[in-house]
């Protein structure tokens, strides 16, 4: 059987499938969200309608009213308050008006000049306005205290009933937080009700076709399924649940990986190891063992997997070099003459240099078991 070879295209093209895969996986996580936005939409428990039916209405009602009242009496102080001050403004221009009065009938009396009854008349006008003033302040003054006492009243009055509100809401506030979170669970059974099919649909896929022509199609259905997956656990599993479901997916995930590389390496697919074997002769050592391959003018030198690209470009004359080859630390034969061309090929790779002559290669894993 000859070793299937897919063509990888140009490395313009294989950046564009990569491309577009991300892109397909960016579009199927956001139609995926868009679904699962939409059924998060669906309405929850209505914590005024909850209140109505489960809280003392005339409590309610009796807080409200006394709110109500207290910011009318707040309105009234601020209303006095601007009183008083254009009182004050008052007074004070009042108080200047007969300061100057008295200035000018003082200087009039010491000219021996007698006030006109006009000046008089508006003397007294001045000292009755300052009069009548002072006595709206003090009034101000009184009323402001009384409403500020009134509003203390009420505020005292209203903590009490919001203590007795804030009582009377703890059932309210437990049902509604239990309701809430019924409604959150049905809302994560419905969305993994969605995503539940799809992921299994997702990893059917990946092992059917993971390794077929169309398989970045897989790989982007796949991620963007596991993602909004994961984020939909994040978002309505607990953190402490979570934890454990994001620790235990993890778990089986790299122990499916570990006991998939163990049993890579105990029973390799003929592709890993033909390119196995293809590295090791690219470096010039045993694709088995890894001792270097030490042919014609490399017979004396020494190199390692890192050094191998640091050995000098000498040719391999036909005399020393062309001729079968096993290497002496495995004993596994690494040249050998093909059948078809009588020339010297690798015998552990599926075709001949020389004639293309491709041959069925045996169990690879088979011929390095006695090395274990």
């Amino acid at each position: 059987m000859s070793t299937a070879i897919r063509n990888k295209g140009p490395w313009t093209h294989r950046l564009l499938v990569w491309g577009f895969t991300a892109a397909l996986a960016l579009l199927c996580f956001w139609l995926s969200g868009f679904v699962l936005n939409d059924i998060g939409t669906w309405p929850g428990p209505d914590f005024e309608a909850l209140e109505r039916s489960m809280l003392d209405q005339r409590l309610v009602h009796e807080t409200k009213a006394l709110a109500r009242q207290i910011e009318e009496t707040q309105r009234n102080i601020q209303r006095d308050t601007k009183r008083q001050q254009v009182l004050r403004d008052s007074t004070a221009e009042a108080q200047r008006t007969m300061g100057q009065l008295l200035d000018f009938q003082r200087l009039a009396i010491e000219k021996g000049v007698t006030p006109t009854a006009e000046e008089q008349k508006a003397l007294a006008d001045s000292q009755a306005i300052f009069l009548e003033n002072q006595r709206r302040f003090q009034e101000l003054n009184q009323q402001i205290a009384r409403l500020e006492d009134q509003r203390d009243a009420q505020g005292q009055q209203q903590r009490g009933l919001e203590e007795r509100l804030e009582k009377a809401r703890r059932p309210v506030h437990e049902e509604f937080e239990r309701q809430y979170e019924q409604h959150r669970w049905r809302l994560a059974a419905i969305k993994l009700a969605v995503l539940v099919p799809l992921l299994v649909a997702a990893a059917f896929m990946f092992l059917t076709w993971r390794t077929a022509l169309h398989a970045p199609l897989v790989y982007a259905f796949g991620a963007a399924v596991v993602a909004r997956t994961g984020l939909v656990m994040h978002e309505y599993f607990p953190t402490r649940w979570f934890k454990y479901i994001l620790i235990g997916v993890a778990l089986v995930a790299v122990l499916r990986t570990l006991v998939f590389l163990v049993r890579s390496i105990a029973f390799p697919k003929r592709d890993w190891l033909v390119r196995q074997y293809r590295e090791a002769y690219e470096r010039f050592l045993c694709p088995v063992c890894e001792y270097p391959i030490r042919r014609g003018p490399l017979k004396y030198l020494f190199w390692t997997r890192r050094t191998a690209k640091k050995l000098p470009q000498v040719a391999v004359p036909a005399a020393d070099g062309e001729a079968p080859y096993t290497c002496p630390m495995c004993g596994t034969r690494l040249y050998e003459e093909c059948p078809q061309c009588h020339a010297l090929r690798h015998s552990l790779l599926p075709a001949c240099e020389h004639c293309g002559t491709s041959k069925p290669l045996e169990d690879l894993a088979a011929m390095t078991r006695h090395i274990e």
